[in-house]
């Protein structure tokens, strides 16, 4: 039996962070119903290509999609039923749009007082930027976490939804911790996640030297104090070496590079001072790399003791022995929507890696199903 298996969630969650929660859930077992509007439900459906598209796809396996419309009184009666049965409903609508519906939580809680209601937010529902819209690069620039990612001579937005899914995974952890308090109390609650502070939470490292020492992080500031380095090689890829403290990577570095000499010069005695000459031994090591091939280069670091890795891309990521050894990631193909990633949740219990969970379902491919199980033949239909 999966950890939640005996859990109903209810995913009225839209894009990337109410979803990314579900899927979470999903993946321990929940019984996740997607809720979508009739008009094409969740606009993810629509994102690149349409239908059981990749990004659609990427956060809401696992789940039944289930179609009413909230504003038809038919509609939002279905979902108070539903309601009495479930455990957990997630939101992330703007501030404001549940009591506008008619199904805020005071509303919901007399259908269910052991429901956990988990409201995502941008910004909160209160306080002067409560009205404002939130996407995963409006919460990354509010908190500083772009500032900390971007080339500030050449400021770009870059890398996948970092906000969304960390602010997904925040309300993931939330919405199990309120489920544990309702065990010894046995009343639901109303939680509420915001993406500004799921991030500066996740910044917590850089937040304290800010509050503690005065110090400012910048991109490099990290990587010059963990002696993080990325160096191209001569096949035209990329490896990563990370010293971190122990003496012993260093040493294991100037001996498989042969450099015996780096070890004594007063640049780079200590941690101390290879931070503050960051560049300059940056600059030492990064002619020796380009001489040969990236896994020549590895096989040396290994035998040396050094903390490295290929910079890889995804399809290499996906080819690494040691994930197909996990058990992670695996395709299936479906008769309908042709290759599907299965991703099982990198966690194993007493030994055992969990089952994947199918396939992200079709708008509506569920309302019947789920309706009947409610005695609701009602006049919501499948969309797809």
């Amino acid at each position: 039996m999966l950890p939640l298996s005996d859990v109903r969630v209810l995913d009225l969650g839209q894009y990337i962070t109410g979803p990314c929660a579900t899927a979470l859930l999903a993946e321990m077992g929940a019984d996740v119903i997607k809720v979508e509007p009739p008009a094409g439900g969740d606009p993810f459906r629509a994102w690149e290509s349409g239908g059981l598209n990749a990004t659609f796809v990427a956060f809401n396996r696992g789940k039944r999609s289930v179609v009413l419309d909230l504003k038809s009184e038919a509609g939002k009666q279905h979902l108070f039923d539903l309601v009495a049965t479930a455990d957990v409903l997630v939101e992330n609508f703007r501030p404001g749009v549940m009591a506008r519906l008619g199904i805020e939580y005071d509303t919901l809680k007399q259908y269910n007082p052991r429901l956990v209601l988990c409201s995502i937010t941008g910004f909160g529902s209160s306080g002067p930027a409560k009205d404002l819209p939130a996407y995963d690069g409006v919460a990354m620039g509010y908190s500083g976490l772009a500032g900390l990612l971007m080339d500030p001579h050449d400021p770009q937005v870059r890398g996948p939804a970092m906000a969304d899914a960390i602010t997904g995974h925040t309300a993931a952890f939330a919405t199990l911790a309120a489920l544990h308090d309702r065990h010894r109390t046995g009343a639901g609650q109303h939680i509420e996640v915001t993406m500004l502070g799921a991030l500066a939470h996740f910044l917590h490292s850089a937040v304290s030297k800010q509050i503690v020492e005065g110090r400012a992080e910048n991109p490099y500031t990290r990587v010059h104090s963990s002696q993080a380095h990325a160096f191209a090689t001569a096949d035209g890829t990329a490896l990563l070496i990370h010293l971190s403290s122990p003496p012993k990577f260093w040493e294991g570095l100037c001996d498989a590079v042969e450099r015996p000499d780096l070890l004594s010069d007063p640049r780079f005695t200590t941690r101390a001072d290879r931070r503050d000459h960051y560049d300059d031994l940056h600059e030492e090591l990064r002619p020796i790399f380009a001489t040969r091939d990236r896994d020549w280069w590895l096989s040396r670091l290994q035998h040396c003791r050094v903390p490295c890795a290929p910079v890889n891309g995804i399809a290499d990521m996906l080819a690494d022995k040691q994930l197909r050894h996990l058990g992670i990631i695996d395709v299936v193909e479906d008769p309908d929507a042709g290759p599907m990633p299965r991703i099982r949740p990198p966690v194993h219990f007493n030994g055992a890696v969990l089952p994947a969970r199918p396939r992200a379902p079709y708008l509506g491919e569920n309302t019947q199903e789920v309706l009947a199980q409610l005695g609701a033949h009602g006049q919501e239909k499948p969309s797809g």
